[in-house]
């Protein structure tokens, strides 16, 4: 018979996961220990969380950066960077379509398990651009030559390259391009210069100890880990999450279960099973690791790594976080794991940032502030302001 855990668990258990446990303590004491993180250089804590994470929302570079550094404590924005410029993370579509930020090591065996189903499409919609398959060959041969013997290119540059090379391209080809050479695993963004997204470079000679994992073993590495750093998952969350179908979520889960990396457990007054890990499940009962306010970036996994976001977020108040429900989700303010806000910060070198509450949730700027400054902290800000807005208005009132 399943154990059971309560909606309080729930939520408890998915910040510990999350690497969010604690008033501003970024890895739970669990997944520090886990890292080795007190023997680790800023950026290997930072790869070390990359790592932990599996997988974490990258299609706003500005955002990943602090979604990193929120969960990795004592590092700073020039960590992430250092990550990134010695190839122990980087930036590409290990599934679903969408950029994510991960762990070097472990790209190449994502897109091997996850690739059968994105790819699928991918000549569709070339023909809908009007690439022919002797211009997606010139493109490609084009790319990977001027990337060769260690170059790096931005977007701008490549797409300069290929009029270098009298290739009439249009506009429209340029994310399909990039996207088909990172998802063949080709190429990833690696390098990183200023503070401006990573730069394109060969996957080969860049990732130097690529992890080798193929059929049931890629398939139960990909559903351990992710319901390890998520707390509590559904099978739908892990379907949705991966993009594979469900008779591989399914497989997956049972193949977790069978080796006794993951436990299935009851929620009290629903019907679904969730798989949890044991040694996070060990942790029901303990005193409460959820306290405490949280600024987490946009799009982050706290409420994308699930299809049910209920027990972070109120139903209610999902249109506050994806306006319009376009898909672009908010930075949150979060208290004791639950969302309680928005926050953004204003123009220029010294705009403010503004906390947004939801009707009838109470947000004080000064049980924020230890959290912003810790934001501020790692960006290294200086006199950043935080006011507070109306609700009900987009302005600040104090």
């Amino acid at each position: 018979m399943n154990a059971t855990i309560n909606h309080a668990d729930l939520l408890r258990l998915r910040m510990r996961a999350q690497g969010l446990a604690g008033s501003g303590a970024g890895s739970s004491a669990a997944s520090a220990t886990k890292s080795g993180s007190s023997r680790l250089s800023g950026p290997e804590k930072i790869a070390a969380t990359a790592s932990r994470m599996l997988a974490m929302q990258g299609q706003d570079w500005r955002s990943s950066r602090w979604a990193l550094g929120v969960r990795t404590p004592g590092t700073t924005v020039a960590d992430v960077y250092a990550a990134f410029n010695e190839a122990l993370v980087v930036r590409s579509w290990p599934m679903r379509g969408t950029i994510h930020v991960v762990a070097a090591e472990d790209i190449g065996w994502m897109q091997s398990l996850t690739n059968h189903r994105v790819l699928a499409g991918a000549p569709k919609r070339r023909a809908f651009l009007g690439i022919t398959d002797s211009l997606l060959d010139r493109l490609t041969e084009t790319s990977l030559a001027a990337l060769a013997n260690g170059r790096s290119l931005d977007r701008d540059e490549l797409s300069a390259v290929w009029t270098e090379a009298s290739i009439e391209w249009q506009s429209a080809w340029r994310y399909h391009m990039i996207w088909w050479l990172c998802q063949n695993g080709l190429t990833v963004f690696g390098p990183q210069l200023g503070d401006s997204e990573p730069r394109l470079v060969l996957a080969e000679g860049w990732i130097r100890n690529p992890r080798s994992l193929s059929g049931e073993e890629a398939l139960a590495e990909l559903t351990t880990r992710y319901a390890a750093a998520r707390g509590p998952i559904r099978r739908k969350d892990l379907a949705w999450w991966s993009g594979l179908t469900l008779r591989e979520t399914d497989r997956g889960l049972a193949l977790a279960t069978e080796a006794g990396r993951l436990v299935p457990v009851s929620l009290a007054d629903d019907a679904d099973t969730l798989w949890v890990e044991p040694e996070l499940l060990e942790s029901v009962g303990q005193a409460s690791t959820t306290a405490g306010w949280h600024l987490l970036p946009a799009f982050d996994e706290h409420l994308l790594g699930y299809t049910n976001r209920d027990a972070q977020l109120s139903p209610e108040h999902f249109e506050r976080i994806v306006p319009g429900k376009n898909g672009m989700f908010l930075a949150t303010v979060v208290n004791s794991g639950r969302v309680v806000g928005t926050w953004k910060r204003g123009a220029g070198k010294k705009g403010p940032v503004n906390l947004t509450p939801f009707p009838g949730e109470r947000v004080k700027p000064d049980a924020v502030r230890p959290e912003f400054e810790r934001w501020a902290g790692f960006y290294g800000f200086d006199d950043i302001p935080l006011s507070l807005a109306d609700p009900h208005s987009k302005h600040p009132v104090g």
